[in-house]
């Protein structure tokens, strides 16, 4: 035990590390671009492992021992004991803050006028109405991009995926509306994660159930409530979808 007890501690962390960044299950809970520094990791519990097999501590191995071990594993321990869920409505409830959201202030090539647009292929044309026309079907947005610039995308056409929830307390956020298409935005890791929230206009609430992966296309709007702006999507085409590789929005 005294040869190997530091040995087994880094193999541990290797083990874990080669395996999150194979699974990509780190993603649940960091930006993607923490790959990197998890695969450095890697390597320097790798070296650490292999210094401490070539020359092993001379040290007593005591109570002690055993224990300063046990709190490197912690972080291990407690990963393997953390269910696989990414973050939901119960997170919402906690987090959401309104629709005026001040963490969304930097900035993205999305926030341009409509004028300043022509020149920018991948930025969705103004759109008429969804029924009775022969519309081409506009590309895929983000809620993090309609958040942006939605001056720009109000009374467009509008193709986003989230997940739906349906609760009383988005009332008094959404106009006396209940039902809304969300996802997480996150700056660094899940710590900081803060919803992002589009009502939904429409009256079958009850078709999905909280925290189902959907797709909705519809037409985008703000509606002002009490002076402000909120965002909804009336005559949405709601289908279910599989969950993204990546759950968040960065």
């Amino acid at each position: 035990m005294k040869r190997w007890l530091h040995p087994a501690v880094f193999a541990t962390w290797t083990g874990f590390l080669i395996y999150i960044l194979a699974s990509q299950r780190y993603v649940a809970f960091l930006r993607p671009e923490f790959g990197t520094l998890l695969a450095l990791a890697h390597f320097i519990a790798m070296g650490f492992m292999l210094a401490a097999m070539i020359r092993p501590k001379a040290a007593e191995t005591d109570t002690s021992a055993v224990l300063r071990s046990l709190v490197l594993l912690v972080p291990v321990l407690y990963y393997a004991a953390m269910p696989e869920a990414m973050l939901g409505n119960q997170a919402f409830k906690k987090r959401f803050i309104g629709t005026n959201n001040g963490a969304i202030s930097r900035q993205s090539p999305f926030m341009l006028s409509p004028q300043g647009s022509e020149n920018v292929p991948d930025i969705a044309s103004p759109s008429k109405e969804i029924e009775g026309t022969q519309q081409e079907t506009p590309q895929e947005r983000t809620i993090l991009e309609i958040f942006l610039n939605p001056n720009f995308y109000k009374g467009q056409r509008v193709i986003i995926t989230g997940m739906i929830l349906r609760d009383e307390q988005l009332k008094p956020h959404f106009g006396g509306r209940d039902t809304a298409v969300y996802r997480f935005l996150i700056n660094c890791c899940a710590a900081d994660a803060l919803p992002l929230a589009i009502a939904l206009y429409w009256d079958q609430p009850d078709a999905f159930g909280n925290d189902q992966w959907v797709q909705v296309d519809g037409v985008f709007d703000l509606h002002q409530i009490k002076g402000k702006p909120v965002p909804m999507v009336s005559k949405p085409r709601i289908k279910l979808v599989a969950a993204p590789g990546i759950p968040y929005l960065f």
